[in-house]
């Protein structure tokens, strides 16, 4: 089986699903036998797909000069002039090209707008490999977990078959470089995030108060209570959403 180093490079054309057979044939190959490489070729092809999915928004508010630059280098490609990159690995690939999303369309928002679109992107990502859990997590073990290894308490919402809700696990949220934690659930089947950040944040809602946000087609219900700011993100629509939060909100209290 090739190398990593030597397949590597034909990830770019097999992730935009433009080579030829033999070459994808070889790619899918080495995806099966190395799990290193299947996850960045995963985490790669999500990232276009969502780009993919928003390119309409992304053309009408990406600034004149960026349009240009791109155009200039597509022709520049198109014409040969411009030898191919190496490859970038794809983990920093996906993390720009996200933040780059995230910052077009959200860069001049509020503070707490912004703050739901890095969310929401971080939730589509991580959704990509959740938790494997065979058994509902033990909340008290999870939280105990998280208060050695963060050095701050944090309370978990509990499955629940009434809310048809099921905890899969919890993480440190990457995007936030762990200083958010990201609680991952099933919801009526679908995937649904809960994220915790240990301060109020900047401009962030009242206690009494949910805002509300539909980022790259997600919806994020925001609020901060105790000092702490709390946001539960999914596809599902409102006022299905503020269900959910309620239940998420009365567990933490």
């Amino acid at each position: 089986m090739p190398s990593c180093r030597d397949i590597e490079s034909k990830f770019a054309a097999y992730v935009d699903r433009d080579q030829p057979v033999a070459d994808r044939v070889a790619v899918e190959a080495h995806l099966r036998g190395c799990p290193a490489c299947r996850t960045r070729v995963l985490g790669e092809q999500a990232v276009r797909d969502l780009v993919c999915t928003r390119r309409q928004t992304l053309r009408g508010c990406a600034p004149a000069g960026l349009q240009n630059r791109c155009a200039r280098q597509r022709r520049s490609s198109t014409a040969g002039s411009l030898p191919r990159q190496p490859w970038v690995p794809l983990s920093l690939a996906a993390s720009l090209a996200l933040v780059t999303v995230v910052f077009l369309i959200f860069g001049w928002g509020s503070s707490v707008e912004t703050y739901a679109a890095q969310l929401a992107a971080d939730h589509l990502k991580c959704f990509q490999f959740p938790p494997d859990a065979a058994a509902p997590p033990d909340v008290t073990l999870l939280g105990k977990t998280w208060q050695a290894t963060a050095g701050w308490a944090l309370k978990i919402a509990a499955s629940t078959p009434t809310e048809q809700l099921q905890l899969l696990g919890v993480r440190r949220c990457g995007s936030s470089r762990g200083r958010v934690a990201h609680v991952f659930y099933k919801w009526r089947g679908e995937p649904l995030s809960v994220y915790v950040l240990n301060h109020r944040f900047d401009h962030a809602p009242d206690a009494a108060t949910d805002h509300d946000f539909n980022k790259l087609g997600e919806h994020a219900i925001v609020w901060t209570e105790r000092e702490r700011t709390y946001a539960v993100v999914a596809s599902k629509r409102l006022p299905d959403l503020q269900h959910a939060a309620h239940y998420v909100r009365r567990s933490v209290e």
